[in-house]
């Protein structure tokens, strides 16, 4: 085949078969997902099935949160009730979530992310009820606000792990977390 040039032509060869096949080789081996780490993999299903056992837990306390919401905290009484009948639970909670201890690095980063925001949300509960009961809603305000944020954490805790569970090769598709 020849070209046009500016002042001369020249000859283009075709590619040879074997060079071509090499090219592929090269991009099929550049687009495979990489290996997943056995123990990471591991850790996450171990993980993911402390999570499913924890979820009634979650269930409960953001129904509660919902239920606080819904009310626009207008009653002392119900706000107060509603948040101190689910503290026990999250406290018991609490103690769980800090003794388990994940074995390897990602799945750390996750829980402590996971183990922070109940610790928030635990505190901002509480500073919810003491400001209820001092009728001081100025201090209302930022547990509120601290609830919310704790709330939108544990949402992109759920997040974290859906992509590590990608990420481990135990899932295809991430979903976006679903929100109360």
């Amino acid at each position: 085949m020849l070209v046009a040039g500016s002042f001369h032509m020249c000859e283009i060869r075709p590619m040879p078969t074997r060079v071509w096949w090499l090219v592929l080789a090269c991009v099929v081996a550049c687009t495979q997902a990489p290996a997943h780490d056995p123990a990471v993999t591991q850790d996450v299903l171990a993980y993911v099935d402390k999570i499913k056992k924890w979820e009634p837990i979650e269930i409960e306390v953001l129904r509660a949160i919902r239920d606080v919401r819904q009310s626009q905290y207008v009653d002392d009484d119900y706000v107060i009730s509603t948040l101190g009948a689910v503290m026990g639970d999250v406290e018991l909670h609490l103690a769980e979530i800090d003794r388990y201890e994940p074995r390897t690095a990602a799945v750390t980063a996750v829980h402590q992310r996971y183990r922070t925001a109940w610790h928030d949300l635990h505190d901002a509960f509480d500073a919810i009820i003491k400001s209820m009961q001092r009728k001081d809603y100025m201090a209302l305000s930022h547990g509120t606000e601290a609830m919310a944020r704790a709330r939108d954490e544990l949402v992109t805790v759920a997040a974290a792990l859906n992509l590590l569970l990608k990420e481990s090769g135990l899932k295809d598709d991430v979903e976006a977390p679903e929100s109360s």
